[in-house]
């Protein structure tokens, strides 16, 4: 079974037809992260599983509330997508036929040839530094648009409240030596205002150092991953 989860927050206005294009290829969750208009409601009646946070817990909470509902629902593959309108849903089955094909993760590689300078600075310097510290080798880091093997996101040991999230699947995805790879994928034209800003890129950085630091509590934690997912 495929599910897609789309982590949503006052998206009233994309939220229907995301979730109308992308139930062609799975059973959609629409994590609805206590919107104050009808996000819920339009999710509901184009037919998607709405989970509704009644406080507002960023974008890693929602994810991780629709990456837990998607494992209990015995999900095959798992596939992520912005509810605003910045991914085709159409463009779904390029990631899950790479899934099929034997990756573990993969990421959809945007074209950020019509992006500002300061943008597609910003996400070549973060995207080298992420896979500098995840020891990985991927492109475009930052990218909402992904797909998971089931059984490989159960080894995710996913903490971020916020958008640090993009970095930690980085993170744990090197950490855990995931077959992964990237595919192209379309890319509107830049839109002032969207998307991760310069300070949200610093934090992400920021967090993923944290990340890499390892203590006494993180064996606990990665124990606690290990048998939780053994069961």
């Amino acid at each position: 079974m495929i599910a897609i989860v789309i982590p949503a927050y006052n998206e009233e206005k994309n939220i229907e037809w995301i979730v109308n294009e992308s139930k062609k290829y799975g059973k959609v969750i629409v994590v609805d992260d206590s919107s104050k208009d009808q996000t819920s409601e339009l999710a509901k009646k184009a037919g998607a599983l709405v989970i509704k946070h009644e406080k507002n817990g960023g974008l890693g909470t929602s994810l991780r509330s629709g990456f837990e509902k998607a494992l209990e629902m015995r999900a095959d593959i798992i596939v992520t997508i912005d509810a605003d309108g910045q991914h085709d849903p159409e463009e779904i089955p390029k990631l899950i036929d790479a899934v099929y094909y034997g990756y573990d993760f993969v990421l959809g590689e945007r074209d950020l040839s019509k992006y500002p300078f300061k943008k597609k600075f910003g996400n070549f310097f973060l995207n080298w530094m992420t896979n500098f510290v995840s020891c990985t080798n991927l492109s475009d880091t930052e990218s909402g648009f992904r797909a998971f093997r089931g059984e490989a996101l159960k080894k995710l040991m996913l903490k971020a409240k916020r958008y640090e999230i993009a970095v930690e699947i980085i993170f744990e995805v090197g950490r855990n030596k995931l077959r992964a790879t990237n595919v192209p994928i379309k890319s509107p034209i830049y839109i002032k205002g969207k998307g991760v800003s310069v300070l949200d890129g610093i934090k992400n950085f920021r967090y993923l150092l944290s990340r890499r630091k390892r203590n006494f509590k993180s064996y606990f934690d990665d124990m606690y991953y290990v048998l939780r997912n053994k069961i």
